[in-house]
Formats: structure tokens, sequence, C-alpha cells
């Protein structure tokens, strides 16, 4: 059954605790917040329309709340407030009777966390005809966290899975618990339904999750430069990994048809030379690629680097720091591809 809670949002269960933190001052954003952290506060009542609001300029509590409609001005009052102990806007109390608060993003923590989200939307979320997101879609963003911590992605990066398959590899989940939450995440459309052998009911990753990759390696960039220390990265070589496995078959390259590549992704702390997560990936008849091929010493192509090499290929379509090795061009093609996938706007 749904649960519902006190914003009337869905939720899996994962994040009643994460917003419990949240209420009780116990900052996440700001003390090293997760990729998951990050999405339920998007996620979290008022928080990511604020966000949008703030995108056009300083707003007066007012005139803020009347950029935000369907929520009560307490709400707003109560998540710019959140927000601003987040260190993602502030809010600037001019002189005057009454005196008056001017809400603004931070920059550039709160611009930049503005423009990636602003880009995502324009790409993958479907925005009302006053130009707003409707709070179900801000609410899936909560759905997907829950999905990307319980590593859920990960597991149907590879292709469907049925509840026990999930249960014996997920992250501690019984399988009543997987069963149930991958009911909610269908109910959401990140997950659908897929028959599979002697009638099994399976699970698989739909189009709409692998596009989020883009948002989930942006989160990661944010991170980097705003949540974690400056030695660390937004994300581990694994998570970029997952990344890039879920999303690879959104690429189609005809051209490169039959032809396999590996793509390698090098933890920091990793030796030179480490292999360390690998993807092994095939381009299929039609020019689709299966980015769970078996793996294979005999590659047409291949590429290698840190973590901070593979976020600029994909969200600024820039692979310069990246190793590339034997047939560059469909390493390009590939890359090239990945970043259309997750970056253009579909046909209105």
């Amino acid at each position: 059954m749904t649960e519902v809670d006190g914003e009337g949002r869905m939720t899996t269960g994962f994040s009643k605790t994460k917003i419990a933190n949240l209420a009780q001052g116990q900052d996440p954003c700001v003390a090293g917040a997760s990729i998951a952290d990050v999405l339920r506060l998007l996620a979290a009542g008022a928080a990511g329309a604020i966000l949008m609001a703030l995108g056009e300029g300083p707003l007066r509590t007012k005139n803020l709340t009347e950029k935000v409609p369907g929520y009560a001005p307490r709400t707003i009052y109560r998540y710019a407030g959140r927000l601003a102990e987040l260190e993602v806007i502030e809010r600037e109390e001019q002189p005057g009777v009454p005196s008056k608060v001017v809400h603004a993003l931070t920059d550039p923590c709160g611009s930049e966390l503005y423009e990636l989200v602003n880009r995502f939307v324009d790409v993958s979320m479907t925005r009302l005809p006053d130009g707003r997101i409707d709070a179900q879609a801000w609410a899936s963003l909560g759905m997907l966290a829950d999905l990307w911590e319980a590593d859920l992605v990960r597991e149907l990066s590879c292709g469907p899975q049925s509840p026990t398959e999930l249960a014996q590899r997920s992250n501690g989940l019984s399988y009543h618990q997987v069963n149930r939450r991958a009911g909610l995440f269908k109910t959401a459309g990140l997950v659908r339904e897929w028959q599979g052998p002697g009638r099994r009911r399976c699970y698989a990753l739909t189009e709409r999750t692998r596009e989020a990759m883009g948002l989930i390696v942006g989160i990661a960039r944010w991170r980097h430069r705003h949540v974690v220390a400056k030695d660390e990265e937004g994300m581990t070589a694994a998570e970029m990994a997952t990344a890039l496995r879920a999303a690879l078959p959104l690429v189609e390259v005809p051209e490169h048809a039959g032809m396999r590549l590996k793509l390698s992704v090098v933890g920091e702390d990793e030796i030179a030379g480490a292999e360390g997560e690998s993807i092994w990936a095939e381009v299929e008849e039609g020019g689709g690629i299966h980015s769970c091929a078996a793996p294979s010493y005999d590659v047409d192509g291949w590429s290698r680097g840190k973590v901070k090499a593979w976020i600029p290929a994909v969200l600024d379509g820039k692979p310069r720091k990246l190793l590339v090795g034997e047939d560059e061009r469909l390493v390009s093609d590939c890359l090239g591809g990945l970043y259309e996938a997750l970056w253009t706007p579909s046909p209105s």
C-alpha cells in the first residue's frame, strides 16, 4: 500500500528518515549530503518550486508566495528557511516598517544547483502552461532518490530482474520490501513490468530513469564543488559506472553495429594503469547499445579515466581528459550520443 507523508507525497519509506533529520536541524546538505539527500531536498514540499522561482531573480516574501502557488504561505516560509540553512538561498532583511525580507539564490552554490535543475527540467520534465513544474513531478525525484540509494538502479541497469533476484542482491531489503517498493517505483514511472522466463514478473528501468542519470551526475559535480571536501569527488567510481551503464542504452550508433567497447572508471586513489570499474558494451544490430555485455579482451575501442574526467564528458560533451584507445571514432560517437541523449530536449 502506498504511504503518503505529511506533505501529500508518495514515499517508499526511505525518505521519511531523511526528511525527519532535516526537520530536526540535521542538515545533510551542509555536512556531506549524498546524491539521494539532494534529490530529496528538491522533492521536499515547496523546495524545488522555490528554487525555480528564485532562478528568475531575487524576490520579496510576498512575491515569492505568489510565484509558488498551491502551497500555504507558512509552507513556503518553512522551506525557504530550510534552503537558507542549507546555503542554497540567502535572505536579506531590508529596513522599514514593516521590514521586508528579500530571498535570492546564493552564488555560486544556489545558482549552480538552479542551472542544473532547470537544464534537467527542459529535457526530462513537463512544465505547466505557466512554466511551473507539477508537484507530483517534484515528488518523483524523491522516489528516484530511493531507487538510487537502494542500489536498484545498479541492479536493474543490466536488464530486468524479478523481486526475488532483487531481494538477493539489493541493499538489505526483503522480498516483500522489494516487491512493495517496485510497485511504487512503477507508479512513479521509474520502472516497468517485464514478463520474464516462466511468466515471472520482472522489473526494468524506464527510459525516464535512464535519462535521470544526467541529473545524478550533475548533482555529483555540484556536491564536489559545494558539499564535500575539496579532495573528494561527488560520487564514487562505482556510482559513475552505474550511471554510465544505466544511460548507455539510450544511445544509437547504427554505423558501429557489432562492435564492442570497454569504458573504465578509475577511483581517485587507484594507482596509474588500474582498470577500476568497467562497463563492457556492445553495439547491437539495430544500433542500440547493450551496456552489460560479457567481459572480453577483444574490444574495438576503449576509454578510461577518473570520475573527474567522466563528469565533463557526461555533462558538457567534453571527453578530452579521458584516455582513448583503438577505434577512437567508435568511442567518440558513443560518448557524443550519450551526451545528446541526456541533454537534448524531446520535441514537443
